[in-house]
C-alpha cells in the first residue's frame, strides 16, 4: 500500500502576493497532496483585528487556482488539528 504525505497550509491569503505563492510552493514540496485552509472573514477578524479586503469566495477561488494546491477549503475553526 502506498502512503501519501498530506500537507495543510492555512492562511487568510488576502491581497494574494508572491509571499503567499512561496508558502504554497514550499508546502507542496514537503508533501504529495496539499490542502489549503482559507481562513473565514470572521476568523481573520478575530486573529488580526479586521476583516480581509478580498471577499472569502474570491480568496478561495484564487487559492484553488494555484497549481501547487490540490484542494482548498474554508477554515472556520481556530484549531488547526
Amino acid at each position: 500500500m502506498v502512503q501519501h504525505r498530506v500537507g495543510y497550509a492555512p492562511g487568510v491569503y488576502d491581497l494574494f502576493h508572491v509571499g503567499h505563492l512561496n508558502i504554497l510552493r514550499h508546502a507542496r514540496s514537503q508533501c504529495d497532496y496539499l490542502v489549503a485552509g482559507v481562513v473565514s472573514d470572521e476568523m481573520a477578524a478575530l486573529a488580526k483585528g479586521h476583516k480581509p479586503v478580498i471577499p472569502l469566495r474570491e480568496r478561495l477561488e484564487i487559492v484553488r487556482s494555484v497549481r501547487y494546491v490540490d484542494a482548498a477549503f474554508v477554515e472556520t475553526v481556530p484549531d488547526k488539528v
